[in-house]
């Protein structure tokens, strides 16, 4: 049209996928079906049955190491015990949100401690080592391959630079599927599966990728293990229902009770402070909290409006009071104490699991 000037629009430029370099051996190719096969049958498969079931697609671009987490942490049935679409409890990656700020990943990433950091948070017990150019570590890394892949309650992570497998981007984690022992092969789980397929790398390769330089840390890559730990009872004693309504006048004035009560010096030094402060929030809270024995909720009400008499809706798990008494009695030692307004709040917030909707 005469008069109106014309603006030309540049499309952004997108991709579908990108293709393996030659250097990997697609899962799903004729090679690849052949070297899962014997990988199974060799016993140096029994995780992948694990992973596969729980196999994810990361969902930012820098997501790489909580999707790895997640899907580990689902494939070794790890109870989050917080809600994440109501009613289930399962892991997601926007829960994984309590060594970095979850905006501060998806602009650049986790690093490797950060990625054991979460792990620990979340019942797992890990072994990081970083990667070392002697045969040595080789032997060792070789080793610890095939022990985790001819289990199945062991899984394996990899932190390593694409661009030494010949791949676009830079540093990536994902988990270990298969173990392929006659050609030193390792079957690599991509959780940017928008990006690659899974795939085999020869181990060798794997190992020059873990060498790369982490220019955050300053540290090279490495790889992570990671088990249940095996006492993972939670060290929960007061867990809020699902069905507060927390723009409810009632439930708002419990709330400036409670800021109120934290506002208040505590002495230390009293004995009894800790089952005061659990006193005091049973209280306040009566008729909104479920008490919880390891996941389950013991006993719940049904709305905030059904009062009861304090403390008479909740008896406390034996074994649960008793270790916060011994951590209030070890918060009280540490130097920092002076700091502290109070021992038994902390203790008190250590086991009140706060939910991701929660706010804090």
């Amino acid at each position: 049209m005469q008069g109106v000037k014309q603006h030309s629009i540049t499309p952004t430029r997108n991709f579908y996928r990108r293709k393996l370099p030659p250097i990997c051996i697609d899962f799903t190719s004729t090679e690849g079906k052949r070297l899962f096969t014997e990988s199974l049958l060799k016993g140096y498969a029994n995780v992948y049955f694990r992973l596969a079931s729980q196999f994810l697609t990361q969902d930012e671009p820098a997501f790489c190491g909580l999707a790895t987490l997640v899907m580990a942490l689902n494939a070794l049935e790890v109870d989050p015990g917080r809600v994440w679409k109501s009613p289930w409890r399962f892991y997601h990656e926007s829960m994984l949100d309590c060594c970095v700020p979850l905006d501060d990943i998806k602009k650049s990433g986790i690093t490797l401690l950060q990625f054991t950091c979460l792990a620990e948070c979340n019942k797992l017990c890990t072994t990081l080592k970083y990667a070392e150019s002697g045969e040595d570590f080789l032997h060792d890394l070789r080793g610890t391959v095939k022990r985790c892949m001819a289990a199945d309650d062991i899984i394996l992570v990899v932190s390593y630079n694409r661009q030494v497998l010949g791949q676009t981007g830079a540093g990536h984690f994902s988990p270990l599927g298969a173990y392929h022992e006659d050609t030193d092969q390792v079957l690599i789980m991509d959780v940017a599966r928008f990006k690659y397929p899974p795939h085999w790398v020869p181990l060798t390769v794997i190992r020059d990728a873990m060498l790369n330089i982490d220019q955050t840390t300053g540290k090279p890559r490495g790889f992570v293990t990671m088990k249940l730990r095996s006492n993972t009872q939670s060290l929960v004693l007061f867990r809020f229902q699902t069905n507060i309504d927390v723009s409810k006048t009632q439930f708002v004035s419990r709330l400036k009770q409670w800021e109120k009560f934290l506002a208040e010096k505590i002495s230390n030094k009293n004995e009894s402070e800790f089952k005061d402060v659990c006193t005091m929030f049973s209280s306040i809270f009566a008729g909104c909290v479920a008490c919880c024995d390891c996941s389950e909720p013991i006993q719940s009400q049904s709305s905030c409006e059904e009062e009861k008499k304090p403390g008479s809706f909740c008896s406390l798990n034996v074994k649960n009071a008793v270790s916060c008494g011994d951590i209030c009695r070890e918060i009280s030692n540490l130097e920092i104490a002076s700091y502290i307004t109070s021992a038994s709040l902390c203790t008190l917030l250590l086991a009140w699991p706060l939910q991701v909707i929660y706010y804090r």
